[in-house]
């Protein structure tokens, strides 16, 4: 029983780190940085570009947290669809500026 809890232990670990090497790529090496810095009017402060760039890596790590407690809860096609519906939201009203 110790050498299951173990490795289930070691999967969440490795799930939970894929999602915060997502938000790193997403955010410092993928380029997204350019973008949102002046979108938000932060290109001139230190402290809030790593405030931004801190916030969604704790964002993306969350959300690969709590992604399989909602999926078991919910279903996975529910998420999906959920997913797909604030991307396609995102996309359509996130650039209102």
């Amino acid at each position: 029983m110790k050498q299951t809890q173990g490795y289930l232990l070691l999967i969440c670990i490795v799930s939970a780190m894929g999602g915060l090497l997502f938000g790193y790529d997403w955010v410092v090496i993928g380029g997204a940085k350019i973008f949102y810095e002046p979108f938000f009017g932060i290109e001139n402060s230190a402290v809030l570009r790593g405030w931004a760039m801190s916030s969604a890596l704790i964002g993306c790590l969350v959300g690969a947290l709590l992604s399989g407690v909602w999926s078991d809860k919910y279903g996975r096609k529910k998420m999906l669809i959920i997913a797909s519906f604030l991307c396609a939201f995102s996309f359509r009203y996130g650039n209102s500026r």
